[in-house]
């Protein structure tokens, strides 16, 4: 009997796990900058567009501390990683 509750409580922290890492990806955004004709902007983006810009080399952190993208606004991002 013990061994049966463990292995429900394991599923249910696994599902609670997998749960919050989907709300995570899903509805967490992070503002950067970036330059609309030649004018820096905020933007808003969700973290699963931040994951796949930073994997190709679309975002650098600044001095400041700000995230800024490294193609402007309407512009394509770069296809492939920089390395």
């Amino acid at each position: 009997m013990k061994k049966h509750i463990k292995t429900i409580f394991v599923c249910l922290f696994i599902l609670l796990g997998i749960a919050l890492l989907c709300y995570g990806s899903l509805f967490h955004s992070t503002d950067i900058l970036a330059q609309e004709d030649n004018i820096e902007i905020v933007m808003a983006k969700n973290e699963r567009e931040l994951i796949k810009l930073a994997s190709i080399g679309g975002l650098m952190r600044d001095e400041s501390g700000w995230i800024n993208q490294t193609f402007a606004v309407g512009e394509k991002p770069p296809e492939t990683c920089a390395t």
